[in-house]
């Protein structure tokens, strides 16, 4: 009887099962992870992202790390598609299209920064640049194109150099990519949250202008007359810039008079009034140009008075 060669499959699967627990551990808990991960909605994006670094344990896949530093390239795709689709790029003024293709990066990376704005209009006016002062705006671009150079070359494999590398070489390597990608989508978050701080410190006198000048759903149900008398503004902050207008929202207190009967029934003392205040909220919109111009549509303000119906 030919005699069969057992093989010890269970050993073999114990010692990948623990090299791949320690790459995805010392992977998965590495600052830059955490990071990336913050960007990524549950699902298909933050399975990509974990599916990517198990890859890495696959020593029978000789461009195991190739592979991870693509899916991160393309995780970078994602996130930036998050901000915007190629309709908000192309109707953008400052748009011009490719040759090659219909969207850029660097425009995509742009419209996340800040939208439809120009960009001579948010160095000059926004950001408010001095010619020896650091361009905050062009040093990220640039940041950010080096970077992703840097990071598209690993996706490569032109030569022996990343092919079939070792585990501490793999997870060496797959630590910076992580910074990479982390770092590169890091830049353009801290560019944009400077741009829209300064928006909030340019417009704040403006939205209380609009804000008192807009007249709040919610007063006309609850006596003959509602007014406003002056409001308070708690709160308000940029929620988007979009190719057309910035978006602004916020909340308050508004301090209002309420009056029951006519104006003749006010003057022969059989009317009554009170004087209450309410919560608000509100969304405006900002113009791209002109951060004076400040609208609130039409029903885009109103006053909470869920208190007075209870």
């Amino acid at each position: 009887m030919a005699q069969v060669q057992r093989r010890s499959y269970g050993s073999r699967t114990t010692k990948n099962e623990s090299t791949r627990s320690t790459i995805y551990k010392n992977l998965i808990a590495d600052i830059y992870a955490d990071k990336i991960l913050s960007h990524l909605d549950v699902g298909f994006e933050k399975n990509l992202f974990l599916a990517s670094l198990r890859n890495l344990s696959d020593h029978g896949n000789p461009v195991r790390f190739n592979n991870f530093a693509y899916c991160m390239r393309e995780i970078i795709s994602i996130i930036l598609a998050k901000y915007s689709n190629d309709d908000d790029i192309k109707n953008c003024s400052w748009y011009e299209e490719p040759s090659d293709t219909e969207v850029t990066r660097v425009q995509r990376v742009t419209y996340a920064i800040c939208g439809g704005m120009d960009v001579e209009y948010v160095k000059n006016s926004i950001l408010e640049i001095e010619e020896y002062e650091e361009d905050i705006f062009s040093e990220t671009l640039s940041s950010f194109n080096k970077k992703y150079r840097e990071l598209n070359k690993f996706t490569h494999v032109r030569s022996p150099k990343h092919f079939d590398i070792s585990d501490i070489k793999c997870e060496e390597l797959s630590k910076a990519v992580l910074k990479l990608t982390s770092d590169i989508v890091s830049l353009i978050d801290e560019c944009r949250r400077e741009i829209q701080w300064k928006i909030d410190e340019q417009i704040s006198d403006t939205v209380i202008d609009a804000s008192v000048q807009t007249t709040m759903d919610g007063l006309d149900i609850l006596s003959t007359h509602g007014m406003v008398d002056y409001i308070y503004l708690d709160e308000y902050s940029v929620k988007d810039i979009t190719s057309q207008s910035i978006e602004v929202v916020g909340s308050g207190t508004a301090y209002c008079i309420l009056e029951w009967g006519s104006g003749s029934d006010m003057r022969k003392g059989d009317g009554a009034s009170i004087e209450t205040d309410f919560p608000y909220s509100f969304k405006a919109h900002v113009s791209l140009s002109n951060l004076d111009d400040i609208v609130i549509p039409e029903n885009h303000m109103d006053i909470d008075n869920s208190s007075w119906l209870e």
